[in-house]
């Protein structure tokens, strides 16, 4: 079979659709569709509790992502699905702390601050609410 083109515009369509498919697959690697949880971790003084284990569950999923308080208490969840999500902090000498009902949307980069009572860790004190959607970390607007 005989293509019926002269060789200029084979070459020309040819890398149009190269340049299309690369356009179309550097669109999908740019988009962000993740967002990140962070905070700090305190006690009821407003102390730092650093080494404190934060497990960040999605409430749809049931997958869980772990991780720990540095010197600061700071702790950071990059790379979440967009979703319902709940977060439990859990020191030696404190009572657990669960905090639930955080939607995260496109980009978002929520900050959920945790203050621990001291206690028991088998005592666990939940709070229930709405994380506010007001982007603190960031001038970037996403839908």
């Amino acid at each position: 079979m005989k293509l019926n083109c002269n060789s200029r515009k084979c070459v020309i369509s040819a890398l149009s659709g190269v340049l299309l498919l690369f356009a179309v697959g550097a669109t999908g690697l740019d988009a962000q569709v993740t967002a990140t949880i962070s905070g700090t971790v305190t006690d009821t003084s407003g102390a730092a509790v650093s080494g404190a284990k934060v497990d960040v569950k999605n409430t749809g999923t049931g997958i869980i992502q772990n991780t720990s308080t540095d010197a600061q208490g700071r702790y950071s969840v990059p790379e979440l699905p967009v979703g319902d999500y709940q977060i439990q902090a859990v020191a030696a000498g404190f009572q657990n702390v669960v905090h639930t009902g955080i939607t995260l949307t496109v980009g978002a980069q929520s900050v959920v601050d945790l203050s621990l009572p001291v206690g028991q860790s088998q005592q666990t004190v939940t709070v229930e609410g709405q994380v506010a959607q007001v982007e603190t970390s960031s001038t970037s607007l996403s839908t």
